[in-house]
């Protein structure tokens, strides 16, 4: 059987490409969008459907698997995710994994003992797969929030993070800049990839040469590790004119390096960030940003969730949330720096 991993192969693009090609986001590019679907031709590809769930006892006990409760993101999407249950009669346990597969598999081992009647899980990253084939080989119906893995098609409720990073990076081209440092997550999360994708298509399509010496991968605490990527990068020989913070612990990180050097934002570097921060309409610099859904990505995932669980359903839904260009003042006129 043919799958998205050897379109991907054949088309020379991600397994996340194909995925999206597949369920018409329009955040892909058109030429990339005619190799993806010259290849699903040429190999036949046909989109998997996952098995019925079968109708049995309800606990009224739905499970939100995430990988860090700490994060504002995820508070807002069990906020979400709270609110949308109680309508429908459910009780929600939180799990909080740490990022860390193990314990994810041991939340869900769990979760499966107790007989929940679904779960909306945020894998940790691309090694949950076969927690969650396992998962699927249970029959309990479940739904993804906010990321994916590759070769596994499954409900999923997410932000359209490639064109989220594409505004970005469309706004600091039209304030004058071209030397736009990225500051990256962790590559094994689909997000990561989606938004650095975003990036990388704002610069192609605006002529903008890739250059690999400013852009940084972060792993672990991005908070940290953000601080030390922008120190690394305000002393670059050929200092960028933006960074692109690819979430809000990143940006902070970014900030306080820019504090220790003397660098003020805007007037001598812009700054945007992917998500926005708590609060950050009082937090000086006031930061462009690109607001998600987050909220309703978790109410989506409920209702979801709710017609696995009360019917007999197939098709597979990917809902991709258009998120929100915010324009504030930390990425000012090029010119005016």
């Amino acid at each position: 059987m043919v799958t998205i991993r050897d379109v991907a192969v054949h088309s020379e693009v991600s397994p996340m490409t194909v995925s999206r090609v597949v369920n018409g986001a329009a955040s892909v590019h058109p030429e990339t969008r005619k190799k993806v679907e010259a290849s699903i031709q040429t190999l036949g590809y046909v989109a998997a459907t996952p098995q019925r769930t079968p109708a049995r006892r309800s606990s009224h006990t739905i499970a939100l698997v995430v990988p860090d409760i700490a994060a504002s993101f995820f508070q807002k999407i069990i906020t979400g995710v709270e609110r949308a249950a109680d309508a429908k009669g459910y009780r929600v346990i939180i799990c909080n994994t740490n990022t860390d597969t193990t314990r994810e598999q041991r939340y869900l081992k769990d979760l499966l003992i107790r007989r929940v009647d679904g779960v909306i899980i945020a894998p940790v990253s691309d090694a949950s797969r076969a927690t969650l084939m396992h998962l699927r080989s249970q029959q309990t119906p479940f739904v993804l929030i906010d990321r994916g893995v590759p070769d596994f098609e499954a409900d999923i409720m997410q932000t359209d993070n490639v064109n989220g990073a594409l505004q970005l990076t469309k706004h600091l081209i039209q304030q004058g800049h071209t030397r736009i440092a990225y500051i990256s997550g962790d590559s094994r999360i689909s997000v990561t990839r989606d938004r650095l994708y975003g990036y990388r298509m704002g610069l192609d399509m605006a002529g903008i040469r890739f250059d690999s010496s400013i852009v940084r991968e972060l792993n672990g605490s991005c908070l940290h590790n953000g601080f030390v990527a922008a120190h690394d990068l305000l002393n670059h020989p050929d200092r960028p004119t933006a960074i692109f913070a690819s979430n809000s612990d990143t940006a902070i990180g970014v900030i306080r390096a820019c504090r220790e050097q003397g660098v003020t934002i805007p007037q001598d570097i812009a700054l945007v960030c992917f998500d926005d921060l708590e609060h950050a309409d009082t937090i000086f610099p006031y930061l462009t940003v690109v607001e998600q859904p987050t909220q309703h990505m978790g109410q989506l995932a409920v209702e979801r969730l709710h017609e696995r669980c009360t019917q007999s359903v197939d098709a597979v839904v990917h809902h991709l949330l258009q998120p929100r260009l915010i324009v504030r003042t930390s990425c000012g006129m090029l010119c005016q720096s």
